[in-house]
């Protein structure tokens, strides 16, 4: 059960870093608007990263 958990943790690591670049310009553009527009993109990236890394048994 450990060494499982561990395997999906490392698995969690790998992906988020592949995706780096896109989260980088993510995070940028919810840095950079005002208002509501920065909460929806804000909202949008943290669900995509939630759903793309619970998704990633489905994946392989």
């Amino acid at each position: 059960m450990i060494k499982k958990l561990w395997n999906w943790f490392i698995e969690i690591i790998k992906e988020t870093l592949n995706l780096s670049w896109t989260l980088v310009g993510l995070v940028i553009a919810t840095l950079t608007l005002t208002g509501s527009a920065q909460q929806i993109t804000g909202l949008a990236t943290l669900i995509t990263l939630a759903i793309w890394l619970l998704t990633i048994g489905f994946r392989k």
